[in-house]
């Protein structure tokens, strides 16, 4: 039994209880302490709260778990101002690993004094004869050096430039090492194959991650049998402390066909998701698919990829088979593509809750279509701090319905909230305070509750499980964020100075900062 705490759900916005019983994983009941008294047994654990608050258990509907556990071992780009001090911070990490790939994430072109993107011939400054690449924040273009080229091959260079996936240096021509969408895809191809023996170590160090910041359930996205083995092998052994709905990619679809797996299979910790699809590439690429071109690269609306047959015939598999759809699109080319397909499927997309991943660039008709459609906004809030150049980049008018939060719950459409890390912070409460803050336009601010539903009710909608899960309610799961702050700055909707404290799932202690005290039944 947790007491003396202050119990938060999101449809109430204010304390609806100060202990909580838990049995079996689930809540058996909350209220007064002196009503729950009661219920305490020989066995009964007791932990005192000291005050704290307590919300119902946050979920991230957007993880690429495995990128997310090894991207702790990279070096850390986010900060660097220039493409000197991207290099400098390769230098260091090639220093401290003597063997093997150097690998960097999450730097932004855009931040830097130069403002172009680097190239194979900076990197080569960094080593000339290990490979390195330099992840960009988006995930969707990465730049590597001349042995990273090498690595690759010439075949699959020559195929990767053909297709535009290689880009080649405007003066002389040569491949310039920068890689979006299928070239950076190779790269990870090349890391998965040299890292086998740590994928698990990868995995857990991703879910250590998540449960720190207060997550309960993860919308997991995966990349290869490996990870998911990994995966078995955890809650195989009762070592799994976070609950997963697995997303996976399509070239894993013919196997989850043949076995007859289905969206909801499986048990409170793994559950069958959804199949995830990439149907366009990223804004700070300039790969997002847009209806007119870029405002700061006429030339360019980025690209689809998969044509508007391929796309259909791989939905309707899908659906046809039980199986959930999250489609990645960011530019509202791609999102009008995708809700066209999205309708074109027999019964319509809302019974398997079909979802669009991102859905970032909008209007008001795309808006009320995907209403209407009963499509999920699979949304990532964090986006709004870091696109700080859309503007530039897309022009007044469609900036104005880029990340348009508020006007999508308003139209009545189901948002479920996450970071899609490791391309931001996995961290909800910074979500939160992107969607509630000023680096969010006025008009399409969310309140305060309605962000946090974003990150429960939302993301449990999303994967059949706002029955079992997302409020506090006796029989539902005992999962739980405790965070550092009293009940004043929630009712409040003031987060800055908040931190996790502790992370109970299925009413297990996953993740503690501090000691909360604990005591024997009575």
């Amino acid at each position: 039994m947790l007491f003396d705490g202050y119990f938060f759900s999101p449809e109430h916005g204010k304390p609806i209880a100060s202990a909580l019983a838990v049995k079996d994983g689930l809540i058996m009941a909350l209220g007064a302490e002196e009503e729950l008294k009661p219920l305490v047994g020989p066995g009964t654990r007791l932990i005192d709260l000291e005050g704290r608050s307590v919300l119902p258990g946050l979920s991230d509907s957007h993880v690429h778990g495995l990128a997310l556990g090894r991207s702790l071992s990279w070096v850390d780009l986010s900060e660097v101002k220039s493409i000197d001090e991207l290099v400098e911070g390769l230098r260091r990490q090639a220093a401290s690993r003597p063997k093997g790939w150097v690998i960097g994430f999450g730097w932004d072109h855009e931040c830097f004094s130069e403002r172009r993107l680097p190239t194979r011939w900076d990197l080569d400054r960094v080593s000339a004869e290990r490979p390195v690449v330099a992840f960009r924040k988006c995930y969707h273009l990465c730049v590597v050096n001349s042995a990273a080229l090498t690595a690759l091959g010439e075949d699959r260079l020559a195929e990767l430039a053909q297709r535009g996936e290689a880009l080649r240096d405007a003066s002389t021509g040569e491949l310039s090492g920068v890689l979006v969408e299928g070239g950076l895809e190779a790269v990870r191809e090349l890391l998965r194959e040299l890292d086998k023996q740590g994928v698990l170590r990868a995995v857990e160090a991703a879910i250590d991650e998540a449960l720190r910041h207060g997550l309960t359930c993860l919308h997991w996205i995966a990349e290869c049998p490996e990870e998911l083995a990994a995966i078995m092998a955890l809650r195989a052994s009762g070592r799994l402390r976070i609950r997963l709905y697995l997303l996976f990619p399509p070239h894993m679809l013919e196997h989850l066909l043949a076995l007859g797996l289905r969206t909801g299979f499986g048990d409170p910790w793994v559950r069958i998701g959804a199949l995830k699809v990439i149907a366009d590439g990223s804004l700070g690429a300039r790969t997002a698919f847009l209806r007119e071109p870029y405002a700061d690269d006429p030339g360019n609306r980025g690209r689809l990829l998969y044509s508007e047959r391929e796309l259909r015939e791989l939905a309707l598999r899908a659906h046809e088979a039980g199986l959930q759809l999250a489609i990645h699109a960011i530019g509202d080319g791609a999102v009008e593509l995708v809700l066209k397909v999205l309708s074109e499927l027999p019964g319509g997309p809302r019974r398997m809750r079909h979802r669009v991943e991102h859905a970032s660039v909008l209007d008001p008709a795309l808006i009320k279509h995907m209403a209407s459609l009963g499509v999920v906004a699979s949304i990532q809030p964090r986006f709004i701090v870091s696109d700080f150049w859309v503007e530039e980049r897309l022009g007044a008018s469609r900036a104005r319905w880029t990340y348009p939060l508020k006007s999508l719950l308003k139209a009545g459409v189901v948002l479920a909230a996450g970071s899609d890390a490791p391309v931001e912070p996995i961290d909800p409460l910074e979500g939160i305070r992107a969607a509630t803050g000023e680096a969010q336009r006025p008009e399409e601010r969310l309140t305060f509750w309605e962000a946090v539903g974003a990150y429960t009710y939302g993301s449990a909608f999303a994967s059949f499980q706002e029955g079992f899960a997302s409020t506090l309610k006796p029989g539902k799961a005992a999962d739980l964020t405790v965070l550092s702050c009293g009940p004043e700055e929630l009712e409040a909707g003031e987060l800055e100075e908040a931190r996790v404290d502790a992370t109970f799932v299925m009413g297990r202690l996953a993740f503690s900062r501090v000691r909360l005290p604990e005591f024997g039944g009575l």
